[in-house]
C-alpha cells in the first residue's frame, strides 16, 4: 500500500499489516473519518436493484425476427462478439455476458434518443410538424431557425482570446528578452557558442544568439543597401629595364641577349652594355 498512514513513520518493530491495523484503530490518532480503501463486499441492495435494472432493460426490447444472438443469458463457450464484454471481468461469463449486452442496450437507447430530439428539433423550429404529437415535440429554447442565413461568404477563422499565443523561436525575439536562450539540456546546434566558455549554458546561449542575430541584421542591411562601382584607371607601372644602358648584364646570366651569339672577344659585361641598341647597327664587314 502506497498511501498515507498516520504515525506510521514513528512506528518500529512491528510488521506492516499490524503497525496499521493498530494505528488505523486508535483513536488517539487524528484521522479523516472516512475510508481510504472501498468495502470488500458490495452492497446487496444495490446490486440487487442494479440487476434488477439490467434484466428489465433487456426484457424491453424490441422482438428481433431474426437470429437474436444477443440474448439475456448467453450460454458459457460461446465464442461470438459480445460488445462491451472486454470492459467486465471477474465475474461468471454469464453475467460478463449480461451486464456487457445491457450496457450496449443503454447505449444504443441513448444514442437513439439524442438522434430523434435532434430530429425533432428540426422539424419543430421549420414549422413541419404535421402529424406528430405536440407532447413529444422538445422545447424550444433559441430565437433563431434553422437553417441559419450565413453573413458571410467564407467563414473566418475562429481564435480564443484566452487562448495563449504561439511560442516565438528565440532567433526572433529582442536582445534584451531574458526569454531569448535555451534551457539547459538542449542539445540542438547555438550558432557562435563554440567560442563562449566560463558560464552557465542560459547566459551563454544568450549571448551566442545575440551575437548571431547582429551580424544577421547587419549582413541583411548590407545586401540592401543599392551597389555602386566605379572604374579607376590603374597607375602606370615603371618596368625595370632587362638589358641597361649605363652597364652590361651580370655574368652568368642565362636569359636571351639579341646577337650575342655574333660576339666574341669581349667580356661579358662589356658586350651586354646597351645590347638592345646594339642588335639595331649593321654589323660592321672587316
Amino acid at each position: 500500500y502506497g498511501g498515507f498512514c498516520p504515525q506510521f513513520k514513528y512506528r518500529i518493530g512491528q510488521t506492516f499489516g499490524k503497525t496499521t491495523h493498530s494505528l488505523l484503530g486508535d483513536d488517539d490518532v487524528a484521522s479523516s473519518g472516512r475510508l481510504v480503501l472501498a468495502q470488500i463486499f458490495p452492497n446487496e441492495e444495490a446490486a440487487n436493484r442494479a440487476e434488477d435494472a439490467r434484466a428489465s432493460l433487456l426484457k424491453t426490447r424490441d422482438q428481433s425476427w431474426g437470429d437474436q444472438k444477443l440474448v439475456e443469458n448467453v450460454v458459457p463457450g460461446y465464442t461470438g462478439f459480445i460488445p462491451r464484454s472486454q470492459h467486465f471481468f471477474g465475474n461468471r461469463y454469464a453475467n460478463v455476458c449480461r451486464h456487457s449486452i445491457s450496457d450496449f442496450e443503454y447505449d444504443q437507447r441513448k444514442y437513439n434518443a439524442k438522434q430523434q430530439e435532434l430530429r425533432l428539433t428540426e422539424l419543430a423550429q421549420s414549422g413541419r410538424t404535421e402529424g406528430i404529437d405536440p407532447s413529444a415535440l422538445p422545447e424550444i429554447h433559441t430565437k433563431h431557425k434553422t437553417p441559419l442565413n450565413p453573413v458571410a461568404e467564407k467563414a473566418q477563422p475562429y481564435t480564443s482570446r484566452s487562448m495563449p499565443p504561439p511560442a516565438v523561436s528565440p532567433f526572433y525575439l529582442d536582445n534584451d528578452n531574458d526569454q531569448k536562450q535555451f534551457m539547459s539540456g538542449y542539445t540542438g546546434f547555438v550558432p557562435r557558442s563554440r567560442g563562449l566558455l566560463g558560464l552557465g549554458y542560459p547566459i551563454i546561449t544568450h549571448q551566442a544568439l545575440n551575437d548571431f542575430t547582429d551580424d544577421t541584421s547587419r549582413q541583411k542591411e548590407v545586401a540592401r543597401q543599392p551597389v555602386t562601382v566605379e572604374m579607376t584607371p590603374a597607375p602606370p607601372k615603371e618596368s625595370k629595364k632587362i638589358y641597361p644602358t649605363e652597364s652590361g648584364l651580370v655574368p652568368h646570366y642565362t636569359g636571351h641577349i639579341p646577337v650575342q651569339k655574333f660576339r666574341f672577344g669581349e667580356t661579358f659585361g662589356n658586350s651586354t652594355q646597351d645590347a638592345m641598341r646594339k642588335s639595331m647597327l649593321p654589323p660592321v664587314m672587316s
